[in-house]
């Protein structure tokens, strides 16, 4: 695996040192804990938020991400009006997370996984790094298990947790999970 990251940097640093664009945001939490995003400079949609590059750091927007396979639809437990779409790739690897108002999506970085046997169906645990400005904002665990789906999110300044569980009518369309954008 370390070969496949190795050749991959070195690909995406070839594909950036040709490559004239740059972008710049700035991001600051509100008041539920999520990220806004401010746009200092036009960036797809369909990419993850950018981030600024620091010395010898390849800014986020500059990485290509993998074209989304699918997407799930979580709702926050505690305040159901606060929801977040993940996208992931073909896979099963998260991409990016964008919570419900904002316009532009924030990178997750894959950290590890675990998988617990027993009960019905195996549990797997994967966790990600959600990456604003080139630095880890803070941890999703995403939790599969049968057709059950949940996001924990630890906010990295002061380690507060918020709590998604999928939402079965937004994700789950004909035998699997949605193939666009939630919202």
């Amino acid at each position: 695996m370390k070969n496949k990251e190795l050749l991959f940097f070195f690909g995406l640093l070839l594909f950036f040192a040709c490559d004239p664009k740059g972008g710049n945001q700035n991001t600051t939490d509100n008041d539920q804990g999520v990220a806004d995003t401010v746009e200092s400079a036009k960036v797809p949609t369909d990419q993850p938020a950018s981030a600024q590059p620091g010395e010898n750091e390849v800014a986020a927007s500059d990485v290509p991400a993998a074209k989304p396979d699918h997407y799930i639809c979580y709702k926050n437990d505690k305040n159901p009006s606060m929801a977040i779409a993940i996208s992931f790739d073909e896979m099963d690897k998260a991409l990016s997370v964008k919570y419900k108002g904002q316009k532009e999506s924030m990178l997750l970085t894959y950290l590890k996984e675990a998988t617990q046997e027993g009960g019905a169906y195996p549990t797997i645990e994967t966790y990600y790094s959600e990456m604003i400005e080139g630095k880890e904002n803070g941890v999703y665990k995403l939790t599969h298990s049968g057709n059950w789906d949940y996001a924990e999110y630890t906010r990295k300044k002061d380690g507060k947790k918020y709590i998604f569980t999928i939402d079965h009518e937004l994700t789950i369309v004909g035998d699997g999970y949605r193939t666009t954008p939630c919202f």
